[in-house]
């Protein structure tokens, strides 16, 4: 009776010693992280990766910011008013320095060179008018680092006018000519509306409608100009 009691509490001593043994293996197996991941770890560690979108990662979207623009644009003019009445549609060339200083907001300075024509032909009578914008704008882009990027803008600036009138006429066969020039400097505002349109990483298409008010003396002088050219990046 007494060796089997002996025998049975030998079998139970060494049954728990080994049941101990292969829980502590099993412990250290998982500290040391060799179990396989289980789906549930996998979804936690993907949700936790964090994926920005295209716009933002691309050199089309947030890159935009802090970067320098510059465009050179063509230009129709359409004169208003009393200043449409005496010259016609006229033709320029610009150039923009750009800036963004937030993500959608774009700070330019342009100059531009516009010459008009005469409204009517009147023989012995010829006159021309020009002026040179120096405007500081801000536009507004909407959708910045996408395709196609709509922008809403103000500029201000310095109107650089200048005219001149020339009449030949003849009496008792003697041609006489007089010619008058002149040039003035006025403060104007152009409000603008347009598009930019992405078609490298660099390069963008741009159509912009700017409307020229310019305060002469005694009135305003009125034009639409139609703006449309290339503008690149500068990394």
């Amino acid at each position: 009776m007494r060796r089997t009691l002996f025998f049975l509490l030998s079998l139970f001593l060494v049954s728990s010693l080994s049941i101990n043994a292969q829980m502590k293996l099993q412990l250290s197996q998982e500290i040391a992280g060799d179990r396989p991941t289980s789906f549930m770890d996998n979804n936690l560690e993907s949700n936790f990766k964090l994926e920005l979108p295209p716009e933002v990662t691309n050199s089309a979207g947030n890159e935009f910011l802090n970067m320098w623009f510059i465009a050179i644009l063509a230009d129709a003019t359409l004169p208003f008013g009393s200043f449409g009445d005496a010259v016609s549609t006229g033709f320029s060339a610009h150039a923009m320095f750009g800036y963004m200083i937030a993500r959608s907001l774009l700070l330019n300075l342009s100059v531009g060179y516009v010459t008009f024509g005469e409204k009517e032909s009147i023989e012995g009578f010829d006159q021309s008018w020009s002026w040179i914008p120096v405007l500081l704008g801000l536009n507004y882009v909407f959708n910045p680092g996408r395709k196609f990027m709509p922008f809403i803008g103000l500029a201000v600036g310095l109107y650089l006018l200048r005219w001149s009138q020339t009449s030949t006429y003849t009496i008792l066969g003697q041609t006489q000519t007089i010619s008058e020039d002149g040039s003035d400097t006025e403060f104007g505002i152009a409000p603008r509306l347009g598009a930019y349109y992405l078609i490298s990483a660099a390069i963008l298409l741009t159509l912009t409608a700017e409307y020229n008010m310019i305060f002469t003396s005694g009135s305003s002088t009125t034009a639409l100009g139609i703006l449309f050219g290339l503008m690149f990046a500068l990394r």
